[in-house]
């Protein structure tokens, strides 16, 4: 969104990361490719607290909201883990391997993470690769600084009500 003076209005996440709508639409368009070439079932973007960002695929069947949760939970632990074994770098990810399908957990910068759940069908090394391209690009939306194009601009009396609200309650809930 922008505001009267022409600047971008930032999103508040519970975890500390603000986004710009041009971000967050940047962030969907790199989602929305990743979805098509995995070919991905379901993917769930979340900041380190476990706030959803956005999601792409069936959601029918998944509560977001705990799964946010349980992704940044899962994570930090990994984090933890490669630290203690001195083994942690940058993009780290979690693989579960299931039945009839393959969930990646990655980071997607300090401040995002994602889960991507595919078929066994799909090989590991392929969606690894890139889920791991994804997540660095995401990463790097996330730290640039961005333009809105004219499409992407939006008048202040056009605010997202819901979006809105639900960043005064993150508010209350961080402070």
């Amino acid at each position: 969104m922008v505001d009267q003076t022409g600047e971008s209005t930032k999103i508040r996440l519970r975890g500390g990361l603000s986004l710009t709508v041009v971000q967050i639409n940047q962030i969907q368009k790199s989602i929305n490719r990743l979805m098509e070439i995995v070919p991905a079932q379901y993917i769930l973007l979340v900041d380190t607290s476990g706030q959803l960002v956005t999601t792409a695929g069936d959601k029918s069947m998944i509560d977001s909201s705990i799964l946010g949760s349980l992704i940044a939970a899962d994570l930090a632990a990994s984090q933890e883990i490669a630290r203690l074994t001195g083994e942690f770098q940058e993009y780290q990810m979690i693989l579960r391997e299931g039945d009839r399908t393959n969930i990646i957990i990655s980071e997607a910068g300090k401040h995002l993470a994602f889960l991507v759940l595919f078929s066994r069908e799909t090989p590991i090394g392929w969606a690894r690769k890139l889920i791991q391209n994804a997540a660095k690009e995401i990463g790097a939306f996330v730290v640039q600084p961005v333009v809105a194009t004219q499409e992407e601009q939006i008048s202040p009396t056009e605010g997202n009500l819901p979006g809105l609200f639900n960043d005064a309650l993150d508010q209350l809930w961080k402070d």
